[in-house]
């Protein structure tokens, strides 16, 4: 959820830099072409002073006339009486003699089209005419105070609507975040009721649909676990109760079969002992496992139930490739996981019990045969299932084995064969 809002947050503040951009860049533009514009003919100012700085007995001499040339200006000097006494490049349609309402005319506005720029030098003038259509004057030496007012109302105008164009986006993007959180929050507080609708797993907000619908298919499947727990702990404990109790029962207390009360003692021990490993593993943090050997594991646990069985056979086939395969595991569960299927075929069969590594296509493979009359079809129905009912007193060891392989992401398979019970482990080898 925090990393939409912050998402959602950048894209509101790009937006908004983007806009900033875009104003400045246009801005930029504009200041740069007007200085290219106007940096392209020198000031008249700087003409002016040039040209008195350079002057002789003429002002028009030849290295200012060299100057006017390299920047294409003309230029005249008229004396008192209007009379042009010094030119540089004087164009034909400009006469000789000026009156005085000439010389106002092209000083606040043009000569012959030419835009010119007068200065008063001794007892006369001096324009400089630069080329038509170089620069632009001004036919006035005031500013309009309401033009002044109507600007400033017009930059205020253009502040206004950028902030609200930044406000209507920021709206744009509220309705949006509000839109698409509206039902995860609808989720997160129907999460644990029996309604619950998935989320969509797609679009922006994929990552927290997929948590939210993960926590509730975890919160069901917990139910569903309690549940069968429950009844499998009802049902299994329930006989051995019923033993005990029948026997406590007896008018002779001298009757009493103490070893078949402990032996039932010893089932209900076993009972829950296994029911609290299998709520145990789904908190066990896989972070902590290590790359271990299976194959010292399970020579292990062939080398402890044989001497635990001295007349059985228990016969180990190796055919790994390589003899240091290693997988992340904790050693004390993974050797739990293959003791379980030992000792049910141990306790359940009489012939002999086959152990099988091998990994072939990538894989890690350890299979147990043994040659007894199998399970009830059943049995591995509730195994594959996950229900405990009924298999608490046969097929839980087998159970919890399940269980261990799929913390260490392996696959468990087991089916009955002529020749008796097949369970087999498959682990996929990562490089």
């Amino acid at each position: 959820m925090f990393n939409y809002i912050i998402k959602r947050f950048k894209k509101i503040v790009i937006r908004i830099l983007a806009l900033l951009f875009f104003l400045t860049f246009l801005l930029m533009v504009f200041l740069y072409l007007n200085y290219r514009l106007g940096d392209k003919y020198p000031n008249p100012n700087d003409v002016y002073t040039y040209i008195t700085n350079n002057k002789t007995d003429t002002y028009l001499n030849e290295n200012n006339k060299n100057f006017l040339k390299e920047n294409d200006i003309r230029a005249l000097r008229l004396d008192k009486n209007g009379k042009v006494i010094e030119s540089f490049n004087k164009p034909r349609e400009v006469k000789n003699k000026f009156e005085i309402t000439d010389v106002v005319s092209f000083n606040r506005y043009y000569l012959a089209d030419y835009p010119v720029f007068t200065y008063i030098v001794g007892d006369g003038i001096i324009l400089f005419a630069y080329p038509k259509n170089s620069l632009d004057k001004l036919p006035f030496n005031y500013y309009n105070y309401q033009n002044l007012v109507f600007n400033m109302w017009l930059v205020v105008i253009f502040i206004v609507l950028f902030l609200l164009f930044v406000y209507v986006f920021y709206r744009m993007d509220i309705r949006d975040i509000l839109k698409n959180i509206a039902p995860f929050q609808k989720a997160i507080d129907g999460l644990f009721e029996d309604d619950y609708e998935k989320l969509d797993e797609s679009g922006e907000l994929r990552d927290l649909a997929l948590s939210i619908n993960k926590a509730n298919e975890k919160y069901n499947n917990l139910k569903k676990s309690q549940s069968k727990w429950i009844r499998g702990v009802s049902h299994d404990v329930r006989t051995p109760l019923a033993k005990i109790s029948w026997e406590l029962n007896k008018e002779n207390k001298n009757d009493l079969d103490t070893k078949n009360i402990q032996d039932q003692v010893l089932k209900i021990s076993n009972i829950l002992e296994g029911l609290n490993l299998t709520m145990s593993l789904a908190n066990i943090d896989k972070e902590n496992f290590e790359s271990k050997s299976p194959l010292k594991v399970i020579r292990k646990v062939i080398v402890d139930k044989l001497n635990e069985n001295p007349k059985r056979e228990i016969i180990f086939e190796n055919r790994l490739r390589d003899p240091d395969i290693k997988l992340k595991m904790d050693p004390t569960l993974f050797y739990r996981m293959v003791e379980n299927i030992i000792k049910n075929s141990l306790a359940y069969t009489e012939g002999k019990i086959y152990l099988i590594i091998s990994n072939p296509d990538n894989q890690l493979i350890i299979r147990v045969l043994d040659q007894g009359c199998g399970v009830d079809e059943d049995i591995i129905k509730r195994i594959n299932d996950e229900d405990l009912t009924n298999i608490t007193r046969h097929g839980l060891g087998i159970f919890i084995s399940k269980q261990i392989a799929e913390l260490h992401d392996g696959k468990f398979s087991i089916e009955n064969k002529d020749q008796g019970l097949d369970v087999s482990f498959i682990f996929d080898l990562v490089n």
